[in-house]
């Protein structure tokens, strides 16, 4: 997964396990604990103990619960908490990600952690995460250092540059599905577009897998 990570992550980290329920088509984490039978991010959420002992250098991005959603609605807002007191003594710098950014209004976030969320796009829905439009308008009330994850990109309204602007994050990831799920995507011309427009407002894009459109023939090959 090394060469799919953000470019700017050092590190994944786990604390948290059980399944993630948004069921998301495109679902890497929940194709890859089925591969390998891993048990511990399935059934409902728990702290890991071990993962809680893991340490990291100052110069370490740390991304947090890439195998499931620490925010999502059925996480105790406990199991949360303990999360981030972990997060909040550590010297290094952590990207929290989440379809259900409303719940980062519920914490007082640490200073060393970045407030991520996943808006694919703003038309349509995938899976029973929360909609796309709930996303952008919690992701406008967080007053904290923020990023927006555009992956995997799927096709979009005129609007949805803008409104990515105006959650006001710090940076955003721009990407392709990577797994060939036949997801709805936009036109790499679109794509740039979308880019562009994010970096006239001085907004740092990190562009991921970059390709042209698949179009329907080429899908589950």
């Amino acid at each position: 997964m090394a060469g799919k990570m953000f470019p700017f992550i050092t590190t994944t980290w786990n604390p948290l396990g059980g399944e993630c329920k948004h069921e998301c088509s495109y679902c890497w984490a929940k194709q890859l604990t089925k591969k390998y039978n891993m048990q511990k991010y399935t059934g409902q959420p728990t702290l890991n103990t071990k993962e809680s002992y893991r340490t990291f250098k100052p110069t370490d991005f740390v991304f947090t619960c890439d195998m499931t959603d620490l925010f999502g609605s059925w996480v105790p807002s406990e199991m949360i908490q303990a999360v981030l007191n972990m997060v909040e003594v550590s010297p290094a710098k952590f990207l929290l990600l989440t379809k259900n950014p409303i719940r980062y209004l519920e914490f007082k976030l640490p200073k060393n952690a970045v407030a991520g969320a996943t808006i694919e796009s703003d038309i349509g829905r995938n899976g029973f995460a929360p909609k796309l439009f709930s996303r952008i308008e919690a992701m406008r009330q967080v007053k904290h250092a923020k990023m927006v994850s555009i992956e995997p990109i799927m096709d979009f309204s005129e609007n949805f540059p803008y409104a990515i602007v105006s959650t006001k994050p710090d940076f955003v990831a721009v990407g392709y599905d990577n797994y060939n799920n036949g997801l709805p995507e936009p036109s790499l011309d679109r794509t740039k577009d979308l880019i562009a427009v994010l970096q006239d407002w001085h907004i740092k894009v990190y562009e991921k897998t970059m390709r042209e459109r698949l179009e329907a023939p080429l899908l589950r090959t």
